[in-house]
């Protein structure tokens, strides 16, 4: 398996952070509130045997999975626990929707993927500007999974010869924070890629 040197994951970290501060950007005028984004904790993690998941433990895990399609593969996850979940979609939706078991049944998947979709896209569209390749994320998918079987995807994912890097973000406002997972899978084709950006940059 290929692997970057420390100038190559510095660059995939560049491109992952620029692309996590546009994600800012576009949840400030989703949620209509201004978003932040606190400095972001990166894992270098392309062995199994080096995932750590902070959620070990728990149950109703927000697992939320968009695929990369195009001209590179890869797959973007993100991770919410269900306390975090549930914080976001009390900001996020109206009260008339949080007052209504119904309309909540109804909604609260739904505003889960399009966070996850706001997120996602800024990262993959970042990689997409930088990289220049055709690149876009699939429609995104929720499974709410226990640490187990979360760390079975992974598992499985990297099994697949995908790459992994894990960032730990923190999103805040005067009225949330939520610190999601964000865990950014890839193949050769994206690290061959990010290698030749890299050395074009020096």
């Amino acid at each position: 398996m290929i692997t970057f040197n420390t100038q190559e994951m510095q660059t995939a970290r560049n491109i992952i952070s620029a692309g996590l501060v546009k994600a800012a950007e576009s949840l400030s005028f989703f949620m209509n509130e201004t978003i932040t984004l606190n400095e972001v904790d990166q894992d270098d993690q392309f062995s199994v045997h080096a995932i750590e998941i902070e959620k070990k433990n728990q149950s109703n895990i927000h697992l939320m999975i968009t695929k990369v399609i195009g001209e590179l593969n890869g797959v973007c996850c993100l991770i919410f626990s269900e306390e975090e979940a549930d914080q976001l979609r009390n900001t996020a939706l109206p009260p008339e929707v949080l007052n209504s078991p119904e309309m909540m049944a109804e909604m609260s998947d739904g505003i889960m993927l399009e966070v996850d979709n706001i997120i996602s896209a800024s990262v993959i569209t970042q990689f997409s500007n930088m990289l220049k390749v055709k690149i876009y994320g699939g429609v995104p998918a929720l499974r709410k999974v226990d640490s187990v079987e979360l760390e079975n995807y992974l598992q499985n994912e990297i099994n697949n010869e995908l790459y992994l890097i894990s960032f730990k973000t923190k999103f805040k406002s005067s009225h949330v924070s939520f610190a999601p997972e964000f865990i950014w899978l890839f193949d050769n084709t994206f690290v061959e890629s990010i290698k030749k950006f890299s050395a074009t940059a020096e």
